[in-house]
């Protein structure tokens, strides 16, 4: 499979995802730290974006249910296969419309939390994603009682000498956080 960004023209449509998915799933993740950002002793974030977004242990269940189907990135994105779901090894493909174009973002869940006060997973880019790198979504339910969660990537973009396209490509990554967060926040409040 092409490691350039798969850009297209206008929308991707399910068969052309279906292809390009089938093609990542024969490949490896495109960077060598995979699964690091759950680890004790991650590599320094290049984005972080975190919200309270309710209080106590219904919040924290509503949380996760958001984030387990890939809820927050369906909310903004159109997300493949249809009924993908959070677990190791699963790869998802989400098209993100941005104006005449669609840039695809392939990735491969490398590492999911699963205790009784912290849930969450990363998920690393496979050949054909804009950048190369890492994002991991994270909720937890502190001794505060407030339900919190953290978005952090380290992710650079998949094409070299691109200095100037990093610096393009932050603000819309945290644009892109911040819209994931709202929908956990619409999730949790039952909007």
């Amino acid at each position: 499979m092409n490691r350039l960004p798969i850009i297209r023209p206008g929308r991707l449509g399910a068969a052309a995802a279906e292809r390009i998915l089938d093609r990542a799933r024969a490949t490896a993740p495109t960077y060598d730290f995979v699964g690091a950002l759950l680890t004790t002793d991650p590599p320094p974030p290049d984005l972080v974006a975190e919200r309270t977004v309710g209080r106590g242990p219904d919040a924290f269940v509503r949380a996760v249910e958001c984030l387990r189907p890939f809820g927050a990135q369906r909310a903004v994105a159109r997300v493949w296969p249809a009924g993908a779901v959070v677990e190791p090894g699963a790869d998802v493909l989400v098209a993100l419309g941005l104006g005449p174009v669609t840039v695809v973002a392939v990735d491969r869940v490398v590492g999911v939390v699963d205790e009784p006060r912290r849930w969450g997973f990363a998920y690393g880019t496979l050949p054909g994603h804009i950048e190369v790198g890492e994002e991991a979504f994270v909720v937890s339910h502190g001794d505060d009682d407030a339900v919190v969660v953290r978005i952090t990537a380290t992710a650079h973009v998949a094409l070299p000498g691109s200095r100037l396209l990093q610096h393009l490509l932050l603000p819309i990554q945290r644009r892109y956080a911040e819209r994931y967060l709202d929908a956990v926040v619409a999730a949790v409040e039952g909007a």
